[in-house]
């Protein structure tokens, strides 16, 4: 009995016999189909008897198509079904914002955005008509609770840790002066 799934190397067996009797009887040029289904039925041939993958095996020739559609995968994702905001690490948008500014291009985007605005997880900043008046105790956190023998007093802004030979000496002490005006810690790295 005939299993379906040796049906395409079959089909491909029958062609070549098929090809080469219409090459003999009829036109020579039947020879090039010839070339194709038999290299076909060599490929589902070689598929059978070789003992490292079963799909190929049990699917001869057919089970290319598998791997061949592992191959492309990552390609039929971007380009046909993935959202232009479901990528990772970067979305489809963030991408083509980063290729357009390294293009020199203007990398401007409308109005409006593809996000779910009323989602739960979705946070914005809205303006207000009026402002708040300025906070006049400062931002400040004490680190070390009742039971902490030297509670700290830390600002809620303080410079990171940063390699000052990447900046120039006057940014440096721009940096130290803010600090000593805010108030706040400067991590010199």
């Amino acid at each position: 009995m005939l299993s379906s799934r040796y049906a395409v190397y079959y089909a491909t067996i029958l062609l070549s016999v098929l090809f080469l009797g219409l090459g003999i009887v009829v036109n020579i040029h039947f020879l090039w189909a010839l070339l194709v289904t038999g290299a076909f039925a060599l490929l589902g041939t070689r598929d059978m008897v070789q003992t490292r993958h079963s799909v190929l095996r049990n699917y001869p020739i057919l089970a290319h198509l598998r791997f061949l559609f592992e191959g492309i995968r990552p390609e039929l994702r971007q380009y046909f079904f993935e959202s232009n905001l479901s990528g990772t690490p970067f979305s489809r948008e963030q991408r083509s914002l980063v290729y357009q500014r390294a293009k020199n291009e203007e990398a401007k985007s409308p109005f409006g955005t593809e996000f779910d605005v009323y989602a739960e997880e979705h946070a914005w900043v809205n303006h207000s008509v009026t402002p708040k008046p300025p906070c006049e105790e400062p931002l400040r956190v004490t680190v070390g609770g009742p039971d902490c023998a030297r509670p700290y007093s830390a600002s809620l802004f303080n410079i990171s840790a940063m390699s000052f030979g990447a900046i120039s000496p006057n940014a440096i002490l721009a940096l130290n002066q803010g600090a000593r005006k805010g108030g706040f810690a400067q991590d010199t790295g």
